[in-house]
């Protein structure tokens, strides 16, 4: 589909400064270049389930996350697929996809500001895909070894490319991002972001994106996964259903 390869090249411009991070030194004339090892951390998940006999089903599941961390930038990159059919059509055939880039402030460690996009891409929609830009300020509420909690606030606009609607509509963002170790072997997240019209608030997008991590083989850092997501619009054009809800198991592997 166009728009996850338009998405992919966006990630892409996200991501090119951290592949190599190269750190110049002067030491008596000697410059001293060095190439840090691992600067992204990432998993990705995948869940398959399937009937066969008299009918035919399979419903398919996948899942990237990725994490950069360099001083004070954090770069989070998601990308998330859907598919299912049974033995007469393709029911289900949906992209998301989330590019976040936040910078640190030296000076307030809990403060930050942040840019970010994300994309959906669904062949029964009525549009050809949902783009949605916005910036603003992030606020570690804590952050511990047992998990965290961030805030943000801000604003942006999005626009559903192809559809009855097909211009920018302005909007404010209010969003959270929450992870806890419950234990050892387990972990809960959640991540929701609310964007209401800036002209009419009545009129509103929801993200939201949860679930619960098992650990299943430590050395192979594989873990089992219950997950859903949602996206939620409270006026969607004619034919549509407000509300797009994914939900499932996946195995994790993390890299």
């Amino acid at each position: 589909m166009k728009t996850i390869f338009t998405f992919c090249l966006s990630v892409l411009a996200f991501s090119i400064p951290g592949f190599a991070q190269i750190d110049f030194e002067m030491d008596s004339g000697i410059i001293e270049d060095a190439v840090a090892e691992k600067i992204w951390d990432g998993s990705f998940a995948a869940g398959l389930n399937g009937k066969s006999g008299n009918s035919e089903n399979m419903d398919i599941n996948l899942n990237l996350n990725l994490t950069r961390n360099v001083n004070l930038v954090t770069t989070k990159l998601q990308a998330s697929y859907f598919y299912a059919s049974n033995d007469i059509v393709t029911t289900t055939d949906r992209f998301f996809g989330l590019g976040r880039h936040e910078v640190g402030f030296a000076s307030h460690p809990k403060l930050s500001c942040f840019v970010q996009a994300t994309i959906e891409d669904d062949r029964f929609k009525s549009y050809d895909y949902l783009l949605g830009l916005h910036t603003g300020l992030v606020y570690k509420v804590y952050d511990n070894d047992n998990g965290f909690l961030k805030l943000r606030g801000g604003a942006g606009a999005s626009r559903q490319g192809g559809g009855l609607n097909d211009e920018w509509v302005p909007e404010l963002q209010f969003g959270a991002d929450w992870e806890r170790q419950l234990s050892k072997s387990s972990k809960v997240f959640a991540s929701f972001d609310y964007f209401p019209n800036v002209e009419d608030f009545a009129d509103y997008r929801s993200i939201t994106n949860a679930g619960f991590d098992f650990v299943v083989d430590d050395e192979l850092n594989l873990n089992f996964r219950l997950f859903v997501l949602s996206r939620y619009d409270s006026t969607p054009e004619p034919g549509d259903q407000e509300n797009d809800l994914d939900y499932g198991v996946a195995i994790v592997y993390g890299f």
